[in-house]
């Protein structure tokens, strides 16, 4: 038995020194005047898209200065997301999805995750402006980044 809980407690402590590397983390700042989504986009954002980022971030448990956090949480970015939906069209959807999906994978979140519905509701209102991006992004150079907009946004953080 002291065995196991020996191997079960190493097993633990490697685990959490290899995770601890904090040094390959991303840097954001700890303070935000709206959020820690909203605050690097919002100049970009359209304006149809500035209130849907202001949501409140109670129904997560993420400190309201943490930009990767809100990127996963599924419950916060569906509302963002629907409300950009609702009230934005075209263009104005997919500038507002790239630039979320871009801050998202700046700060090492790789995903604006948010229900599967909230993503269609996203795509019928982009219409066909999303089939127009698409085109010209693959005729241009491709990059390491999700959109062109990450430079724009690591520039106005």
């Amino acid at each position: 038995m002291n065995k196991v809980v020996y191997i079960l407690s190493f097993i633990y402590y490697l685990n959490v020194c290899v995770a601890n590397n904090w040094a390959t983390y991303p840097k954001v700042p700890k303070t935000a005047s709206i959020n820690g989504f909203a605050d690097p986009i919002y100049a970009l954002l359209p304006e149809c898209a500035k209130e849907c980022v202001k949501f409140s971030t109670g129904n997560t448990p993420c400190p309201y200065w943490d930009t990767g956090c809100f990127c996963v949480m599924p419950q916060w970015s569906g509302l963002v997301g629907q409300c950009v939906a609702e009230k934005c069209a075209g263009s104005d959807v997919v500038v507002a999805t790239s630039l979320a999906t871009s801050l998202c994978y700046r700060v090492g979140a790789n995903t604006w995750m948010m229900p599967a519905s909230i993503s269609t509701e996203l795509s019928v209102a982009a219409g066909d402006a999303k089939e127009i991006a698409t085109t010209d992004s693959a005729d241009s150079p491709s990059t390491d980044s999700p959109s062109s907009d990450s430079s724009e946004i690591a520039s106005s953080s």
